[in-house]
């Protein structure tokens, strides 16, 4: 009874002895007698381990106790000894009649209360020490220390109640007190266990660099943490839908019914990232009342928890699970959800900022290869062919181009396999106006030159995704450069045009039908990106029966070239009448290249041939050697020296002489037929040599060289041949 002295009860005192003071009854209740005295034996023994110790180091015979050790031990033996041998008398007792549980019951003074907290304070710290000395043996075992701060908080509980006065105190059974202890670690658990995961997704996230990382480091997690049927990452798009970079827990037919959904459908995930607040459902009814369509949308979700994911004024997207049971949400599982959330966010930030990164030098490189693939070409079809493939597949799952044909019709040049009708892209062509289908995944871009539209491309995005407005930005900016490397190839066709026809005019228009002599010529205009260049050949009879041979080169290409080469060749024409030495006449051309004051390097060779003895007299301004195939030798290069090229300033010309034997031929040529970017001349000259052979006519020759050096199909540079036949 509070305050009062039960009949034969003795009051103890703290240290054990008996006192007048008032006592008060403190009942604790019953427990297990063993679990009693095998924790009064266990602090007796811890006691007594420490005491030996102290006295072995006042002895000398062991290291000395750490000064504050030896007052915590002073403080467990001296302070609460009283209630403790009581205790362990009581648990004793029952132990001898075989009392499975002691019912613990002391009368004690009020200042009791504050001997037991320095006596657990002191036992609890002497047991750290113990850990950290590694002192297993003395440590208590688990039980005996959540016993000893039951019944001495309950002690001190009941003192305190009564030095205030507040009446009878019920104390909660050890049993109880274990129970509700269970219940705070459970929950510490779980708190550290979201901590954990929580920081391992943390670690994860930091290592994500695109949308479809973070959903995988984060929604497994989530959904494990709070024991969700299901998971997602919403992330909005272009045209009011929305993208899935990851998902757990959900089938392919309810992960499609989410891409589905309009961010202006009444649904928890759409009405989070509009109003961006947090969606918690915690039952079925709460679920029906406020989403009535969630129910079919997804049946097997009782309760949902939605959050949206921000960085700034921004919503990046949101995190959604499902639950298939009622689910309340409490401030800590919700605190859980809200950190997970921002943590995503941030990491959705940094793979968009890094995406941003990525993208803009993959645009940066993207554009210098569409360029080189452009100017590479001179060719229509080609720079469409190239624009298709930088399109298929990093813009478009398919892509196709088309243009005009000779009749007004529409003629596809190029197109990816599969591509779908290009109904949408004949139109952009007809109309010279972009078109785009309504949900966004197809395009087509005419391509404009002079307010008229000359080709146009059309393309469908991958996967039936659709075109945001930075990838038709890029794909509108492909299409412009195209569109620029089309009106290029279209001034080169026509500039070429021009060209060519000038330089065919230019060209002797028939071959001279003279006696003992056979003859033939190629000229081939450059197609690989070079405008026609200045090349040309010509046969002029003179008056004493011999024959002109003259080849020549104007460096450089375009119609100023071929005017240059016009004006040498009527040169030549003009001086081969009145002048009787090649020498002679290389020297009076070279005087006329300087006075037309154009700036271009020539090079020519110019020979006389008499049909009757086979007399060659030859001299070269720079220009490569003759061929000369005899009709039972192999061919050979004639060992002409060379004078400076035509502008040179140094007019000085030697000349070579021989005989050329009947039926031999002699073939002049352009430097166009023996050299390109592939090969030096020295390698094309012997390719040269070694496919001519002595039996053919001229045409053959011209045809046997051209094929020599693969020069029948389309050519680097022009090419001029002239080939002569004696006898």
């Amino acid at each position: 009874m509070s305050g009062l002295r039960g009949v034969g009860t003795i009051v103890l005192s703290a240290s054990g002895q008996p006192t007048s003071s008032p006592g008060h009854l403190v009942r604790l209740g019953d427990v297990p007698t063993d679990l009693l005295l095998g924790a009064k034996h266990h602090v007796d023994g811890l006691v007594r381990e420490f005491a030996l110790a102290a006295g072995g180091a006042a002895s000398g015979a062991s290291a000395a106790v750490p000064e504050r050790l030896a007052e915590l031990l002073g403080t467990v033996t001296t302070r609460f000894a009283g209630p403790r041998q009581a205790i362990k008398r009581q648990a004793l007792a029952a132990a001898s009649a075989g009392r499975p549980r002691t019912p613990l019951e002391l009368v004690l003074p009020l200042s009791t209360a504050a001997d037991a907290e320095q006596y657990l304070a002191a036992l609890e710290e002497i047991e750290d020490y113990a850990r950290a000395a590694r002192l297993l043996t003395v440590e208590s075992p688990p039980q005996h220390v959540a016993f000893r701060r039951w019944y001495i908080g309950s002690l001190v509980e009941q003192l305190h109640a009564a030095e205030r006065r507040e009446g009878t105190v019920t104390t909660r059974s050890f049993e109880q007190y274990l129970l509700d202890t269970l219940d705070v670690v459970v929950a510490s658990q779980r708190i550290a266990e979201r901590s954990a995961r929580l920081q391992r997704v943390t670690a994860a996230l930091a290592r994500a660099t695109t949308p479809e990382q973070v959903a995988a480091a984060v929604v497994s997690q989530g959904a494990k943490a709070l024991g969700a049927s299901g998971g997602v990452l919403l992330i909005p798009q272009g045209a009011g839908r929305l993208a899935i970079p990851g998902s757990v827990g959900y089938g392919e037919s309810m992960i499609a019914a989410l891409r589905a959904e309009r961010l202006d459908d009444r649904l928890p995930a759409t009405d989070a990232l509009r109003g961006g607040e947090p969606v918690w459902l915690e039952s079925r009814r709460e679920r029906d009342h406020r989403y009535p369509d969630l129910a079919e949308l997804e049946p097997t979700a009782v309760s949902m928890c939605v959050l949206p994911l921000f960085v700034g004024d921004r919503t990046l997207g949101a995190l959604r699970f499902s639950f298939d049971h009622s689910r309340l949400f409490d401030d800590d599982e919700r605190a859980f959800v809200q950190a997970l959330a921002t943590q995503t966010a941030l990491a959705l930030e940094r793979a968009r900022l890094f995406t941003v990164e990525r993208d803009a030098r993959e645009r940066t490189a993207l554009f210098a290869a569409a360029t080189d693939l452009f100017t590479s070409t001179l060719d229509t079809r080609r720079i469409l062919e190239h624009l298709v493939s930088l399109l298929v597949p990093w813009h478009a799952g398919q892509a196709a181009a088309c243009r005009f044909d000779d009749d007004g019709g529409v003629e596809i040049v190029a197109a990816s396999q599969g591509f779908p009708d290009g109904g949408g892209m004949t139109q952009a062509l007809r109309t010279g106006r972009p078109a785009r289908s309504p949900d966004g995944t197809r395009l087509a871009l005419p391509m404009v030159l002079g307010g008229r539209p000359v080709a146009a491309v059309g393309l469908a995005a991958a996967e039936g995704r659709a075109y945001e407005d930075d990838e038709q930005r890029v794909v509108a900016e492909l299409v412009d450069r195209a569109t620029v490397a089309i009106g290029n190839a279209r001034q080169y066709e026509q500039e070429r045009l021009t060209a060519v026809t000038l330089q065919h005019s230019l060209l002797p228009q028939r071959l001279p039908e003279l006696p003992g002599l056979a003859f033939a010529w190629r000229y081939l205009p450059g197609s690989a990106g070079a405008l026609v260049g200045g090349d040309w050949y010509d046969v002029l009879p003179l008056d004493d029966g011999r024959i002109a041979l003259v080849i020549g080169d104007v460096m450089g290409h375009g119609i100023h070239a071929a005017a240059i080469m016009g004006q040498l060749r009527a040169a030549v024409r003009a001086h081969a009448v009145a002048q009787t030495s090649p020498a002679v006449v290389l020297a009076l051309l070279d005087a006329a290249a300087n006075r037309l004051e154009q700036g271009r390097i020539a090079t020519a060779a110019f020979a006389l041939l008499d049909p009757v003895d086979g007399q060659l007299v030859l001299a070269s301004a720079g220009h490569l050697p003759p061929l000369l195939i005899p009709p039972r030798e192999p061919a050979r290069y004639l060992l002409v020296e060379p004078g400076p090229p035509l502008t040179a300033g140094l007019p000085d010309y030697p000349e070579t002489k021989l005989t050329v034997e009947p039926g031999s031929t002699l073939l002049f040529f352009t430097d166009g037929l023996v050299e390109d970017r592939r090969r030096p001349v020295d390698e094309g000259m012997e390719l040269l040599r070694a496919g001519a052979a002595a039996h053919g006519t001229p045409e053959e020759v011209c045809d046997r060289a051209l094929a020599a050096l693969g020069r029948d199909s389309d050519t680097e540079d022009d090419i001029a041949l002239l080939a002569v036949r004696l006898g």
